[in-house]
């Protein structure tokens, strides 16, 4: 038996040990009911201390391919034909460690870049919002970003998303979520969302054109989320030279016949989302825009591994 070690490696001496006799009992020369050498004799011939053996028989028992009898030593287990997902996933881990270098990030990243190049497809990402208008929004920021397959899931949809994807929401709707899919709270990333700047860069350049002070209607249909959008408005524009009110319609579009001259409606996504082509072009309407959190979106697609776009991809 080779019984060679490699002290300049990165991989340490216990995977090496381990890696010899993982190969002596793949290729049958070590079989069920055989007992590996005692630890003293083992040490011995690979010239390292009792730890690093023991160290080493430890790692094969937690794989499955070993059992430690106490004194009476340890023996080699019985190996079913196809060896388990985890087995599989060690053996490969620790044969990138020993011949490439690469730790387990970089052996991911490796595996990620080679699938990508045979066309395997991209992550899966459900976009879960209340309206199918506030999904496809945050379903272009995704694709703008990450490449990823995002596909808007709206939650009067009713079922819950596949479960071949990540599910991604914003905590705004975070009870919402819990209410209609409570088995599946677990499974979704939720994210911080902000109002857009160009919202208030527009409302900024109104007010330029205005004379006095603009006045500016946020409307909804339930006059609890106009004013939550109205103070996340109020939060970003300068102290002066605006008045903003939360305005509850039932048809959001009579918002646009009630405005002077000095007032604009600033409509909630989802209305927003209702609202004909004429109506969102009216030079006094505009949308309340959310986006996420971009700090959030960025660690949530370095926890995930989502290759990001650059410019020239996009």
């Amino acid at each position: 038996m080779e019984r060679s070690l490699d002290p300049e490696s990165p991989v340490p001496l216990y995977h090496q040990i381990a890696e010899v006799i993982r190969s002596r009992i793949r290729s049958g020369e070590l079989g069920a009911g055989q007992a590996l050498e005692p630890l003293r004799r083992a040490s011995e011939a690979f010239g390292v201390n009792l730890h690093t053996v023991r160290h080493a028989y430890a790692a094969l028992a937690r794989e499955g391919l070993v059992e430690t009898r106490g004194t009476k030593g340890t023996w080699v287990l019985e190996v079913e034909a196809n060896e388990s997902l985890e087995a599989f996933i060690r053996r490969v881990v620790s044969v990138a460690r020993r011949d490439h270098s690469l730790v387990p990030g970089d052996l991911a990243d490796a595996i990620r870049t080679l699938c990508c190049a045979e066309g395997n497809p991209r992550p899966t990402v459900y976009v879960v919002e209340c309206s199918a208008w506030q999904c496809e929004s945050h379903v272009k920021e995704l694709r703008a970003t990450f490449d990823v397959d995002a596909r808007p899931w709206p939650l009067t949809d009713g079922e819950a998303p596949p479960n071949d994807g990540v599910i991604l929401s914003t905590y705004f709707h975070y009870n919402d979520v819990r209410r209609a899919w409570p088995r599946r709270l677990k499974d979704v990333h939720f994210l911080e969302i902000r109002l857009d700047p160009d919202v208030v860069i527009s409302l900024c350049e109104l007010r330029e054109s205005s004379e006095g002070r603009l006045r500016i209607w946020v409307v909804e249909r339930d006059m609890v989320t106009a004013e939550t959008v109205a103070a996340d408005v109020t939060a970003l524009l300068p102290r002066n030279g605006f008045a903003v009110s939360a305005r509850e319609y039932e048809r959001p579009r009579d918002a646009l016949e009630s405005l002077d001259d000095g007032s604009v409606a600033v409509f909630a996504p989802r209305v927003w989302g209702v609202l004909t082509d004429r109506d969102r072009a009216h030079p006094q309407s505009l949308e309340a825009r959310y986006v996420f959190d971009a700090k959030s979106l960025a660690d949530l697609g370095c926890e995930l591994r989502w290759a990001q776009l650059t410019a020239a991809s996009e």
